[in-house]
């Protein structure tokens, strides 16, 4: 596949390329041999100071320090060039093409939220770099992937997908919450976006077909909606006894504060932030008995044998990770591994090497399907249901599924509710 020139980043601050030094002097491209002899360039393409997109640009940049202190890639160092998209499609389309055409990345990896994903897309099959993408969960690019190969086959996800949290939360809110637990009435809470959409209809399909449960109450809120108050009085009228919700780019530390100043129904889905030291920080005692799922590898969250250390390291280096963090991690070094079995980082050699991943990160095991989305399951990649239990950095607990529980559900203390065949808490 030929590598054209792509449009020139001008204008706006997001439109000069960062690159970030790894240690090395200043790089530019120089035709071909400059570059067999140099580092090898990787793109990082995030909405900057952003939630998913600090922890794409963090957790790519911790695997490039580590394999570089390790001697690179065939010998060679890697070098991050990153640019900011602001979860703009036009600037998300910008900036791959010019790390494509100018800068002749190896691979680009990141792009956050499913909109500017999108707009990409139409231009693999012109450019031909391969994205591995850290912060996009929308099952249509895996689809579009299947169906049209030749078009979309660079685009590798390297993630969940929503149908994955939907296999997840909908066996929680099922199996646990209503059959186990015995809540009936629930209200959804969910932030504009498609992969949360997604979420939002699959809850729905669930509540419906399931006897004994009913949806007492649904909102979709902007990404700019800062006031909860008037929703959570109404979810509090409705008579709903669990709240579902997901968000993204809002954190859920920003509702989650009036939910706890209201004492409403429990909560807990898929809320972005949780399980941090910033939701500690911003919510502590108040934020206890929410549930979350866990994407983010810790002592208290072992998705791999490797989620300790990586967790413990990576908050030395910048704080708390995101949820976007060691996907991020992980897909440098999935990057790593197909250049070393291409041996270089050509395109289209490197596309075919990435097919034939496979590698245990701190996420699990990775390996890719036909439409390139990693597997899922006992064995590979998995996602755990989690509880703020105790108002501690530290104090989530895995709660679900059962195989890998290892604490109970554990209600906030105000909480004057019933669990189970009324069953006090």
């Amino acid at each position: 596949m030929s590598r054209h020139t792509g449009a020139t980043l001008t204008s706006s601050g997001f439109l000069a390329c960062m690159i970030v030094l790894t240690g090395l002097s200043s790089y530019s491209c120089r035709g071909p041999e400059a570059a067999a002899r140099g580092p090898i360039p990787i793109g990082v393409v995030a909405p900057f100071f952003t939630t998913p997109g600090e922890g794409i640009r963090r957790g790519a940049a911790m695997a490039v320090a580590e394999i570089n202190a390790g001697g690179g890639v065939l010998g060679r160092p890697l070098r991050i060039a990153e640019v900011d998209d602001e979860f703009s499609p036009a600037k998300a389309t910008l900036a791959y093409q010019s790390l494509a055409g100018k800068d002749r990345v190896a691979a680009v990896v990141g792009f956050a939220g499913s909109g500017a994903i999108f707009a990409v897309m139409e231009q693999l099959s012109r450019y031909g770099v391969p994205v591995l993408g850290t912060g996009v969960a929308a099952d249509r690019l895996t689809e579009m992937v299947r169906q049209d190969p030749g078009r979309y086959s660079r685009f590798f996800r390297v993630m969940h997908r929503s149908s994955e949290l939907a296999q997840v939360t909908t066996g929680f809110l099922r199996d646990f919450l209503h059959r186990e637990l015995g809540f009936r009435r629930f209200a959804i809470l969910v932030e504009d976006d498609i992969w949360t959409k997604y979420l939002r209809d699959e809850w729905k399909k669930t509540i419906a077909a399931e006897p004994g449960m009913s949806l007492v109450f649904e909102d979709t809120f902007s990404p700019q909606t800062t006031d909860f108050s008037a929703t959570f009085r109404q979810i509090a009228g409705s008579g709903a006894e669990y709240v579902l919700d997901a968000s993204s780019r809002v954190p859920s530390a920003l509702y989650l504060k009036r939910w706890a100043e209201l004492q409403g129904p429990l909560i807990g889905a898929v809320p972005t932030g949780a399980g941090t030291r910033k939701y500690y920080e911003e919510l502590g005692a108040a934020g206890t008995g929410v549930s979350t799922v866990g994407v983010i590898p810790a002592a208290n969250n072992p998705l791999s044998d490797k989620a300790a250390a990586w967790h413990s390291g990576y908050v030395k280096r910048y704080g708390d990770p995101e949820y976007t963090s060691a996907y991020s991690y992980d897909a440098v070094y999935i990057l790593k591994q197909a250049i070393e079995r291409a041996g270089g980082g050509e395109p289209a050699q490197l596309s075919a090497a990435l097919e034939k991943t496979d590698w245990s990160g701190v996420m699990g095991r990775y390996q890719f399907g036909a439409d390139h989305q990693p597997r899922f399951g006992p064995g590979y990649r998995a996602i755990n249901m989690l509880q703020y239990q105790e108002a501690d950095p530290e104090g989530y607990r895995v709660i679900w599924p059962r195989e890998r529980a290892v604490a109970p559900y554990k209600p906030p203390a105000w909480w004057k509710g019933t669990i189970g065949a009324g069953r006090k808490p």
